[in-house]
């Protein structure tokens, strides 16, 4: 699990974690990012991996959501093919109706299309920088093998921008 920061692709929060699929690690991360990086962002976008009613119910005044409902490619040709939605929100539109929904608009397919810039590039740098598998074994070995991927990844984007710490 990782979660990155829009414009720098610095991770801001990880873990690992032996459950089979994404949908029960949203409030988690959310909290590791809390822990990690000292605050929450006002925004997270998730992949349909952690679509569920109660992940979209997390969403509060200071945390928008954006969780795909359908696989990827499915969400990009529904974005292609429907426009933007107009008129009230029917009465009876389930959690993930308005999410969709919300998807659809103007301003949500701009921030979903933001995260296959931001987290699916960060992936694929650490798979360019050969990490096809962990070379340790149990989960906290294995989650201290990844936090040091992560921290490396981080100093490489660091470095690369110029950033330079100064003290005092």
């Amino acid at each position: 699990q990782a979660a990155g920061d829009v414009g720098s692709q610095v991770i801001v929060a990880q873990d690992v974690t032996p459950e089979e699929n994404d949908v029960k690690q949203l409030s988690p991360m959310m909290s590791r990012c809390g822990e990690q990086a000292g605050r929450q962002p006002r925004r997270w976008v998730a992949d349909a991996g952690y679509w569920s009613d109660a992940n979209a119910r997390l969403e509060d005044e200071e945390t928008e959501l954006f969780i795909a409902t359908t696989t990827d490619w499915k969400q990009r040709k529904q974005l292609r093919e429907k426009g933007a939605p107009r008129g009230r929100i029917p009465a009876k539109a389930t959690t993930k109706d308005r999410m969709e929904r919300k998807l659809l608009t103007k301003r949500g397919r701009e921030v979903y299309r933001q995260r296959g810039m931001t987290i699916e590039a960060i992936f694929g740098q650490m798979v360019t920088r050969g990490l096809t598998r962990f070379l340790l074994r149990g989960i906290e070995k294995v989650r201290a093998e990844w936090s040091l991927w992560c921290t490396t990844h981080n100093v490489l984007k660091l470095w690369r921008s110029g950033w330079m710490f100064r003290a005092g």
